[in-house]
Formats: C-alpha cells, sequence, structure tokens
C-alpha cells in the first residue's frame, strides 16, 4: 500500500508481507518520522491509504493506544481513573484482568485521581490498561514505554504478552526501546527510508535479524551482559564496537 501525508509517504511494498497469528506481538522499529506510528494509524483506520487495501474493518475488533496519550485522554480530565476504566469497559473489569494487569501496574492505588491530575507516567500506564482492557482480537500501542522507568516497562511488556496470550489475540507495538522489544516482541518489522521524506515497511523478521538490521543503520553495537542479560551501549570505536562490526553482530554478544 501506500499512504501520504503532506509531503511524506510512507510505502509498503511488494514483498514486504508477513503474517501475524494468535498470541503474537509483532514489534515495530525505526528511527523518528520514518512512518511507525502513520502505519499503525492506517491499522486502526484513522488514515486511509491511496493505494492497497487493508482488511474489512467490519471483521476484526482493534485496540488503540495512541503515542500521546495527554492529547487523546485530555477529553477525560475530570473522569477518575477508576471511572474511565468502567467507560471503557461497561460490563465491567474481569477478576483475572485486576490481579494480572491492573494490580501489577499499581493503577489500583490511583483508582480515585482525576485524570487530569495524573503524572505523565501514571497517565501512560492508564493509557495502557484502557487498551488492554478493551476485548480485541489486534491490539495496537505506540510508545508503551514514554514516561517509565526500567521495571514499569518489564511490568507494561508482561502485562501486553498476558493479554494477547490470554485472550488468543494479537498486537504491533511501535517501541524504540530495544531492552522492551527484546523481552516482548515475537519477531520485528523495520522501517527505513529518510526521515519526514519518504519511510519503506519491511517485512516481519526474527528478533536477531531485525534488531541488527535497525542498529546496523544507525551505527551503534550493544553487548548482553552475561549476568542481568540486559543491554550495554558499546563505546564507539571500541574493541566490542569494531569486532561486533566486523562480524555483523550488533546485539547478541555476551560479555
Amino acid at each position: 500500500m501506500l499512504i501520504k501525508l503532506g509531503n511524506f509517504k510512507l510505502k509498503v511494498p511488494e514483498g514486504s508481507e508477513g503474517s501475524i497469528h494468535k498470541g503474537e506481538v509483532i514489534g515495530i522499529l525505526g528511527p523518528n518520522g520514518i512512518g511507525k506510528t502513520t502505519f499503525v494509524r492506517v491499522l486502526a483506520g484513522q488514515v486511509k491509504p491511496i493505494e492497497g487495501v487493508i482488511y474489512s474493518y467490519s471483521e476484526i475488533t482493534i485496540s488503540y493506544k495512541p503515542q500521546y496519550v495527554s492529547t487523546h485522554y485530555a477529553k477525560f480530565s475530570n473522569y477518575k481513573v477508576i471511572e474511565l476504566l468502567y467507560a471503557m469497559s461497561p460490563s465491567g473489569i474481569p477478576e483475572w484482568f485486576k490481579k494480572e494487569i491492573i494490580v501489577k501496574l499499581g493503577v489500583d492505588r490511583i483508582y480515585e485521581r482525576p485524570i487530569g491530575e495524573l503524572s505523565g507516567g501514571e497517565l501512560q500506564k492508564v493509557a495502557i490498561v484502557s487498551c488492554l482492557l478493551k476485548e480485541a482480537k489486534l491490539y495496537l500501542l505506540d510508545e508503551p514505554s514514554a514516561y517509565l522507568d526500567v521495571e514499569e516497562r518489564l511490568a507494561i511488556a508482561k502485562a501486553i504478552k498476558n493479554v494477547v496470550e490470554m485472550r488468543e489475540a494479537a498486537a504491533f507495538v511501535v517501541e524504540h526501546d530495544l531492552m522492551l522489544q527484546d523481552y516482548l516482541a515475537h519477531s520485528l518489522m523495520v522501517f527505513r527510508g529518510t526521515p519526514g521524506v519518504e519511510g519503506n515497511a519491511g517485512a516481519p523478521v526474527n528478533l536477531r535479524k531485525g534488531i541488527n538490521t535497525f542498529l546496523k543503520d544507525v551505527g551503534v553495537t550493544f553487548r548482553r551482559d552475561a549476568r542481568t542479560k540486559r543491554p550495554r551501549v558499546n563505546k564507539e570505536g571500541s574493541y566490542l564496537d569494531r569486532l561486533q562490526k566486523s562480524i555483523g553482530e550488533y546485539y547478541y554478544v555476551e560479555t
């Protein structure tokens, strides 16, 4: 398909076809201004391609968390958190969801707080919970890690995986945090091109290939700490940086 927004073009060319399965999370990686948000907005039905067909929106239920949650939830500023959640799920909140998602993200502790008084991190978690609370077959989450610390990001990743598996759904997650993508995604779509001018969506590939492709494009290497398994950036020009670039392994070397 082809999408145009002003002077920007996003192409999903022939040969970039892929599939997504029940219980699967596909991560979306790429530099800023390359069309990642545009892509998920197309899937959410907010942007129409000028060429190509997505699917029949009447045949699949979708839940979407946008990138800019403060703007999206401004109309709910006077709602208490608990009121917003029940507005999103009039039939009630399942007990498993309360226990496994709401409580583990700490959202139950801010039930009585007005949406307009939440911090950036609190609002991000409420937005994610609201998105996951809706029963859907496809979840679209744009930068869910914004404003969250490392432990909160891992909790968010667990929540997304839990809901996708429990509901036999699938998800696309736009995210720059490589550690979160490494923990959360089963495969990756890498977007390449010229930021602000043209983006090209790649077919889903395995994590190793996807992260290596992205890091090669930006010229950065990571090593994985043997004890914590968390990624650490190599200093440019260091021995490990030069070694990993020489063997084409930008992310998966253990130290």
